[in-house]
């Protein structure tokens, strides 16, 4: 073996050691992350990997050289194949059938049979150049639609290689097609080709796992996305009385432990305590559908009389809190003193009608520190004008009965 030739040699292994270092990285990369161009690119690897110890082969093995040429020559076609098939479903999710493979075919033949129709390897290398660089070229263009917009630095990588080995297999073109005219190939030149190879290729395979490594963090992302929105959709409901749609007790005691953002600027205000006065009869004599439709009207009637930016509160079964920022107690009662009006428009869309009172109380609050107290206060006036109410019922009924 020549000086040149040993030179060829060393280049190759350290060419084919790098690729095969590749293909495991690929390979192992696959057990944990199932994507589809992943596998393809691993199936690429592998090939070239094979190719490039055929041609280790073919350097050793005199009377092997035409079947070990051919099998170099069908590897990297596949290794092109299917690392075009790799950045074509990476793009838009397709995959290979069975009529990708038939279009092969040309180039499967030419890889069998050229090594044993032409003797010389510069005459078959022109045009095998020139089909590995069609591949990457391909895979190149391939890839556009992600680059546009922002493109990742994995894809950035992968395609600058891609565009590095397109020039530097189609510059063999000419380089050999010069050798066929002169005669003799440039070996001092040659002899570090494959040291090229294997800097453009390593940099494609770092590419390409970046771009793996990328696209799982996009869809740990987009995960963690969806549980954040479901999370806030369970704390929304979690707070949210459904079937008034207005927040419940847990949601108050949150909001004021925690002094949210709801509540930042509510240095003064007034709470309303709002009962319903009739709903245990309205259960017992049209059942507690009826009655769950009572306590929808009182909702929408408050909402009515309120401003959009005041907090309305399922407090009990049947009675709500309303927190009023930054409004006096006679506005406070002004608004209020509306709802049995409201209720009595809201009224009309049941079906039978249902009559629906509601007492209320009314206190101020000077900060949010004291507003638990303003609220009993507001509750015992409630009970109070409740208990009111109901002696002048009765007394309404007696005189009623005695006429």
């Amino acid at each position: 073996m020549d000086s040149s030739t040993l030179t060829s040699s060393s280049s190759l292994i350290i060419q084919c050691a790098g690729i095969v270092l590749v293909a495991l990285l690929t390979f192992f990369m696959t057990r944990s992350i199932r994507r589809t161009f992943l596998d393809y690119w691993t199936i690429a690897w592998l090939c070239l990997s094979a190719a490039l110890i055929s041609l280790l082969l073919d350097f050793n093995r005199a009377g092997l050289q035409s079947v070990l040429y051919s099998a170099y020559m069908l590897l990297e076609y596949g290794f092109g194949f299917f690392f075009f098939a790799g950045c074509r479903n990476y793009v838009s999710g397709k995959r290979i059938t069975a009529r990708h493979i038939y279009l092969m075919t040309p180039v499967v033949v030419m890889a069998v049979a050229a090594p044993h129709l032409m003797n010389d390897v510069n005459k078959i290398f022109i045009p095998h150049a020139a089909i590995i660089a069609l591949f990457f070229g391909a895979a190149y263009f391939t890839l556009g639609p992600r680059r546009r917009g922002s493109p990742s630095p994995g894809l950035k990588v992968m395609s600058f290689a891609l565009i590095l080995l397109s020039l530097d297999f189609l510059h063999y073109v000419p380089v050999f097609s010069y050798a066929l005219i002169r005669g003799t190939p440039p070996l001092a030149y040659l002899k570090y080709t494959f040291i090229y190879d294997l800097i453009f290729e390593i940099l494609l395979g770092f590419g390409s796992v970046m771009a793996v490594m990328e696209d799982l963090r996009y869809e740990v992302e987009g995960a963690n996305r969806e549980l954040t929105k479901a999370r806030d959709s369970l704390e929304i409901q979690a707070r949210m009385d459904p079937l008034t749609e207005a927040f419940n007790r847990h949601a108050f005691c949150s909001l004021v432990e925690q002094s949210g953002d709801v509540l930042k600027g509510m240095v003064s205000g007034c709470v309303a305590v709002i009962d319903m006065d009739n709903l245990k009869p309205i259960n017992d004599s049209l059942g507690h559908g009826a009655g769950d439709s009572a306590i929808r009207v009182v909702a929408r009637a408050i909402r009515s009389v309120i401003r959009p930016y005041d907090l309305l509160f399922r407090w009990g079964g049947d009675e709500f809190l309303v927190v009023l920022p930054n409004v006096t107690e006679a506005e406070a009662l002004k608004r209020i003193g509306r709802l049995n009006e409201a209720i009595r428009e809201q009224t009309r869309i049941l079906n039978p009608p249902v009559s629906i009172t509601v007492s209320s109380g009314i206190a101020p609050f000077a900060s949010m520190t004291d507003i638990k107290q303003a609220i009993e206060l507001a509750d015992t006036k409630m009970y109070a004008r409740k208990h009111v109410s109901k002696a002048l019922r009765q007394s309404a009924d007696r005189v009623y009965i005695s006429l």
